[in-house]
């Protein structure tokens, strides 16, 4: 969405926003929704344009219901998992399904079979380089079960690729236990302790880098 298009839409609408080429409206009933969706597509008609059909859509955010994905968050409402938090419900997010697909099959073409004369010490890089851009961005949100996973990910396919390169296609245990016996995995880093849970009127994101 250009920003001709979004500063005009929120003008009508009465509210500032930053400039953005995604966009997502918060409406208290279905009827908002609509019709923010109506004046969105009249504003669009006016410039040649019109909302992309796969993209958009209206979303009722309740417990148990399906959410949302933007910006690469998968966004939905839950309850509390603890016994202190059990009776509030929030608005979670965590990296939606097509980042995660993205950030495996990053992982599996860095650890290719195509690559077994690169060094170990560049693969390890290379997979450290992604793992912190992909949650450095990520970590912003209820992130730390998929940022495991990712990074478990990682480590296996870092065990696999040692032992193809090793010459032992058949023992994807060796590989591994070269990795665990490493006193730091070979050096492939960790993102535990790095998600930044967003908090109600707080500013999480400005703390985070003081």
């Amino acid at each position: 969405m250009s920003r001709e298009i979004q500063v005009r839409f929120c003008e009508s609408r009465a509210v500032r926003s930053r400039p953005a080429t995604h966009l997502v409206v918060m409406c208290r009933s279905r009827e908002q929704a609509e019709a923010a969706l109506a004046r969105l597509t009249v504003l669009l008609g006016e410039l040649g344009l019109a909302p992309k059909l796969a993209k958009t859509r209206i979303v009722h955010l309740v417990e148990g219901g399906e959410g949302l994905d933007f910006l690469g968050f998968h966004n939905r409402l839950v309850r509390g998992w603890t016994p202190r938090s059990a009776h509030l419900t929030f608005l979670a997010r965590w990296p939606a399904p097509k980042a995660v697909r993205h950030a495996r099959d990053r992982i599996r073409s860095i650890t290719a079979r195509s690559r077994l004369l690169v060094s170990v010490e560049q693969i390890v890089g290379e997979l450290n380089l992604f793992l912190r851009g992909w949650a450095g961005y990520f970590r912003y949100g209820n992130s730390a079960l998929l940022l495991g996973q990712i990074r478990n990910f990682a480590l296996r396919r870092l065990a696999l690729w040692l032992s193809k390169r090793g010459n032992r296609r058949r023992a994807w245990g060796w590989g591994m236990t070269q990795v665990l016996l490493s006193p730091n995995h070979l050096g492939l880093i960790s993102l535990d302790g790095i998600v930044v849970p967003p908090r109600p009127m707080r500013a999480w994101k400005v703390e985070c880098r003081r």
